[in-house]
Parts: structure tokens; C-alpha cells; sequence
């Protein structure tokens, strides 16, 4: 993809950082809070619509070769995710008071290396052993799922998709399916992928880069409303049925705002590079919110207002910091190294 697009650049940073700022948030917190569940949320589904359109885009109008796009997607996400899931499973062999809900588990490591999806006693949920796996599991099930549609046109490929997802999908909902497999692979989440997907081929169409003005308004006023609903329904969990049409109206409207309107955007040079860390971040951000966030709380007094917001800040520096390191230091040289692969 052309750099690019640097609008989803910037996309991805802010995704990556809902994520960090609902984990900052709730970290001082006993319970978990709906508000701040629902950032994390939020910025996952954009993750979601945003990786659809990545690999529509990248992978242009006609069919495309299956086995090098696999081989392309394993070796950009699989090693750095492994290498923080050995990693988690150290630590928590030999420090778990570390963790709130990441315990070592044998078999669990097993699964979650090998992106099978089970049922977590001690997350409560659908959760690999180094709990943000979760959507690696859902990037890893789309992206195979693309690649068996590669012998179609970008069209095609896109419309027996959302067919598929949709089944899928309602299937989940008519039969609520309760072992871990077919609950997880019949989930709503993927249609997020879809969405992005279309978003994809209507840029490489044309439509999108020639998005009238007129749409401007329009595509601000479906944001805003579906964030503001998406916040607002509160049925007692974080992953809401109709929560999620709000955010992923949201995730689609902004999307297709900032990159139809990307020339006469301001270029944001430090989110565009945020954006190019953004998977870095995700995965190194809760360690960095357990030392901040940890730090401060037990230096100072945990019950304080300026206590907690001064362990939230550092969080979020923290979080950032340490994954644009991470980057730098681990995945830009690891990437290049393992490009001759591809």
C-alpha cells in the first residue's frame, strides 16, 4: 500500500491509543468500569475495520498469490507476539503477583501459540494466556480467511466474505454456541473485517479518494452518533450486541472520512509515526502500565485523585515509550531481517 495512506497510519495510532488509555484507566481500579472497557473496545473495532482495508487494499483488484500473503501476514505479527506470550508466561511462572488475570498455564501457552481459542478461568472470557491475543486470534482467522478467497477478483473476494461473516455471525446469535471454538469463530467481532473490507475496495475502485464534500458532514454527524451510543448503552457488559453497531458505524465513518479527505487533512507527522509503532504498542502497553501505573500507586496514596491521575499519565508516557522502543529496537529490525522470507 502506498504510504502511503498515511491517514490510516494515523488511524492505527489512535486505535492504539484507545486501547492504552483504557487500560491506564482501569488499571487503579478494583471493578472493572463500562466507560473505560468500552475505549479499549472502541479502539479494537478500529483495529478491526482498519486491518480490512489494509489487506484489500495491498492485495489490489485481482487475485493474488495465498500462500506468500500467509506467509507475509505470519512473519509481521506471529514472532513479536510469541516472543511477549513466552514472555508473559515467564513472568507469571515466576512472579504472578504481577498479574490480575494472567496465570501459567501448560497447556494454555500451547493453545495460545497455536491461536486456538479456549476459555480463560482466570480472565473469565474467551482469552489466550497473554490476554491481548484475543484479537491476534481474530487477525489470524481473517487473514486465512482471505487468503482462500484469493483465486477471486477484490469484488468477489469481498461479497462471499461478508456472506460468510454474516452466516457466521448469525448463526452465533440464533444458537449461542457455549464451547469456545464455535463461540469465538461465530462472534459478531469479524464483521468489523467486513466493514474494512469494503472500505478497501472502494478505495481501490476510486470512490473513495473522489468522496464528494457534501459527505463531510454527514460521515461526522454518523461518527459522533455512533460513539455517542456505543458509551450510552449501558445492559451490563462491555461487549454489547448494539454497543457495537455504534462504535463500528463510528470506526467505518472515521475511516472513510480520513482517507477520502486525506489531501486536504494536515499532515501529523508524530501520529503517522505512532501509527508505524501501533503494534508494538498493543503489545507492550500492559507491561508498562502494570510498572507506571504500579509504581505510583504503591509509592504514593492509591486512594487519591491526583494520585491516581498522576499514575494514569505515567501509564500512557510509559506506554508509549516503551512501545516506539520497542519498535525501534525489536520489531523494525526484526521485520527487515525477516523480509527475505516473505
Amino acid at each position: 500500500m502506498n504510504a502511503k495512506i498515511q491517514s490510516i497510519q494515523s488511524l492505527r495510532a489512535i486505535a492504539a491509543v484507545l486501547v492504552l488509555a483504557s487500560h491506564a484507566l482501569l488499571y487503579p481500579l478494583a471493578e472493572q468500569t463500562l466507560a473505560y472497557g468500552r475505549l479499549g473496545w472502541l479502539g479494537v473495532i478500529l483495529f478491526f475495520v482498519v486491518s480490512g482495508f489494509i489487506m484489500v487494499a495491498v492485495t489490489g483488484k485481482g487475485g493474488f498469490e495465498a500462500g506468500a500473503f500467509l506467509r507475509r501476514r505470519v512473519l509481521r505479527v506471529v514472532p513479536l507476539y510469541w516472543g511477549f506470550t513466552l514472555l508473559a508466561a515467564f513472568l507469571a511462572l515466576v512472579l504472578p503477583d504481577l498479574f490480575k488475570s494472567t496465570v501459567f498455564d501448560g497447556q494454555q501457552l500451547l493453545l495460545s501459540l497455536a491461536f486456538i481459542p479456549f476459555y480463560n478461568p482466570a480472565s473469565h472470557g474467551l482469552h489466550p494466556l497473554y490476554k491481548l491475543g484475543w484479537t491476534l486470534n481474530y487477525e489470524m482467522f481473517f487473514y486465512v480467511s482471505f487468503a482462500l478467497l484469493a483465486v477471486l477478483r477484490a469484488r468477489q473476494r469481498v461479497m462471499v466474505l461478508s456472506v460468510a461473516y454474516l452466516g457466521l455471525s448469525f448463526t452465533g446469535l440464533l444458537l449461542h454456541p457455549e464451547s469456545a471454538i464455535p463461540a469465538f469463530y461465530t462472534s459478531y467481532m469479524p464483521l468489523a473485517f467486513v466493514a474494512g473490507a469494503w472500505l478497501g475496495l472502494a478505495h481501490i475502485e476510486g470512490r473513495l479518494r473522489d468522496m464528494p464534500r457534501s459527505m463531510v458532514v454527514p460521515l461526522i454527524a454518523i461518527a459522533l452518533a455512533g460513539v455517542a451510543e456505543g458509551f450510552w448503552l449501558d445492559r451490563g457488559m462491555v461487549e454489547d450486541e448494539t454497543a457495537f453497531l455504534g462504535f463500528l458505524a463510528f470506526a467505518v465513518a472515521v475511516t472513510a472520512l480520513f482517507v477520502g479527505v486525506e489531501a486536504h487533512l494536515p499532515r501529523l507527522h508524530w501520529l503517522e509515526r505512532l501509527g508505524d509503532a501501533s503494534y508494538s504498542i498493543y503489545l507492550v502497553h500492559i507491561f508498562a502500565v502494570g510498572a507506571f501505573a504500579g509504581f505510583v500507586l504503591k509509592l504514593l496514596e492509591p486512594e487519591n485523585a491526583f494520585v491516581i491521575a498522576g499514575a494514569v499519565g505515567m501509564a500512557m508516557l510509559g506506554g508509549l515509550a516503551l512501545g516506539w522502543a520497542c519498535y525501534a529496537m525489536i520489531e523494525k529490525p526484526l521485520t527487515a531481517r525477516l523480509r527475505r522470507f516473505a
